[in-house]
């Protein structure tokens, strides 16, 4: 069974205000690499503080209502989600988005899925089962991001200077070998000298990551995508004059790798996943609604992160078409084949399980291609290996962090947005979902926000893409987060009226505009 999906660890502000920089409990790990963002009982491998920003709420209204039964409750709807027999194909999602989307999350989110030790209202797994609805501004005070919101690839570079000469090869970053030495797994310490500070901290091995983010690490097919950003960085600099400093190669690469990275969200990725008429109203705007809630802050929108963007978790196939040896990977294989999951060891990924990137983008073959966003889960995720049998749930882990956070309700999202709003799904629409599992726990009236957003992309889209309101969310907010940035795909041509292109900027006459095109220049498909 998996070993662990989602969207990142709770990060308390307790835990940052009280830590003590110059105490031996931690170790000198750059603020983003493999010991980034921790858990707070993970803390002790990280000296000093991971970088924070804040959360916050788009819309008004202080979500489910107080009930003693909804960690009962929510555990019924989140069991009525899970099935193997969610829509896959003919025409469906690339698998490679789903881990995309993924990907994109670690870069920018650092949040709300573990349950924080010092804080029990928090918890969605409390021992008596009861959980507690905070109110919205103990929510702000105490639930903080542990990611810079940006979509600059901290997560394979690092937030600051002091990571760039463990990170980095020179012009380059680091990669790891796999068994047969081929370059082909994520760099890991086993690279680094014995006496290297990094090889003595606590709770290091050998097959720890050398990463902006560890989480990149705990899947395999995500620990695959970042190997293929770095591979990507690299081949750039190989196309690079040869005249240029290394430094100054570096910074070159980076830019490209950043400007690529973002055209590939904004052009390949946002326009699959989402309701065309919502993310081009927030390209021309550009992301107004989330820039006026931002304000310049890069606030991260808890119905973003809580909600709208674990949409990604119904794509997830309880199988893959690994490579040629393994055609029915598991999650559990997926999740075993890593430096946390145990298959990695000092030697490096075993060179049988390199993916085959050619399996994860086709959208035409059942085999294939992702299962669609809507309102089915594949059953495995039901069945995470957590100790806490409370926690194996998923789904149910999911709609109870909304319930915890104060996530606002559908409703309440709908009422905030008022005649700019999409039309809501009807009661009988939502009456059909699990047998009636939504009237008969009283939330037709009140329905919790990720639900209703999947059961809006079934019911409106077909399964194919997120429906109006999801697409609302996601668009403004990852649209909004290049807005902000004045060196975005969206600000690199002022004046222009229209986003950088590849084409602008072609690698060695090679114009890179597709995910294929960036894996064929990486050298991993």
């Amino acid at each position: 069974m998996p070993t662990s999906i989602g969207h990142g660890k709770i990060v308390c502000r307790d835990d940052h205000e009280n830590r003590d920089e110059a105490s031996d409990e931690f170790v000198w790990v750059p603020r983003t690499s493999a010991a980034h963002g921790l858990t707070p009982g993970e803390e002790k491998l990280v000296r000093g503080s991971a970088p924070i920003s804040s959360f916050d709420y788009f819309f008004d209204g202080d979500g489910l209502p107080e009930d003693t039964e909804a960690f009962a409750r929510l555990g019924d709807v989140g069991a009525k989600m899970l099935t193997d027999s969610g829509l896959i194909g003919p025409r469906g999602l690339p698998a490679i988005l789903t881990y995309f989307g993924q990907f994109v999350d670690h870069d920018i989110t650092l949040n709300t899925d573990a349950d924080p030790s010092n804080h029990r209202e928090f918890a969605v797994a409390p021992p008596d089962g009861k959980l507690t609805r905070n109110a919205r501004d103990e929510v702000r005070r105490v639930i903080v991001n542990g990611r810079i919101a940006s979509l600059r690839l901290d997560s394979l570079y690092g937030d600051d200077t002091d990571v760039e000469d463990v990170l980095r090869d020179g012009a380059k970053m680091r990669i790891g070998t796999t068994t047969s030495g081929q370059p082909n797994d994520l760099p890991r310490l086993a690279q680094l000298d014995t006496d290297h500070p990094l090889r003595q901290m606590s709770g290091a091995t050998p097959s720890t990551p050398l990463v902006g983010d560890a989480r990149n690490d705990e899947n395999l097919i995500v620990a695959q995508l970042h190997l293929a950003f770095l591979r990507f960085h690299n081949a750039i600099v190989d196309a690079l004059p040869t005249d240029m400093g290394e430094d100054k190669k570096f910074s070159e690469a980076k830019r490209l790798t950043i400007l690529h990275y973002q055209w590939l969200v904004l052009e390949q990725y946002l326009p699959e996943i989402c309701n065309r008429e919502m993310l081009d109203r927030a390209v021309k705007e550009p992301a107004v609604f989330y820039q006026s809630f931002s304000n310049g802050t890069g606030k991260m929108p808890l119905e973003f992160s809580v909600a709208a963007f674990r949409f990604g978790h119904s794509m997830i196939r309880p199988q893959y078409r690994f490579n040629d040896s393994f055609q029915n990977a598991t999650l559990d294989d997926i999740f075993t084949f890593t430096g946390s999951g145990g298959g990695i060891q000092a030697s490096g990924l075993p060179q049988i399980w390199v993916i085959d990137w050619a399996n994860f983008l086709p959208d035409d073959d059942e085999e294939r291609a992702a299962r669609g966003v809507d309102s089915k889960l594949a059953e495995d995720l039901g069945k995470l290996f957590e100790r806490n049998p409370m926690l194996r749930s998923l789904p149910a882990r999911n709609l109870r962090r909304s319930y915890v956070l104060s996530i606002p309700t559908a409703q309440q999202v709908l009422r905030a947005l008022g005649g700019h709003g999409p039309a809501p799904l009807t009661q009988d629409e939502l009456r059909g979902f699990g047998d009636g599992v939504l009237e008969q726990h009283g939330y037709t009236e009140a329905t919790p926000l990720w639900i209703y957003i999947l059961l809006e992309a079934e019911l409106r889209e077909g399964a194919r893409r997120l429906g109006p309101l999801g697409s609302l969310i996601v668009a403004q907010t990852l649209v909004g987060l290049m807005a902000e940035d004045p060196n975005s795909v969206l600000n690199s041509r002022p004046g222009k009226g229209m986003p950088w292109h590849p084409s602008q900027e072609p690698i060695g006459g090679t114009v890179i505009d597709s995910f294929d095109a960036m894996l064929r220049f990486a050298g991993v498909l």
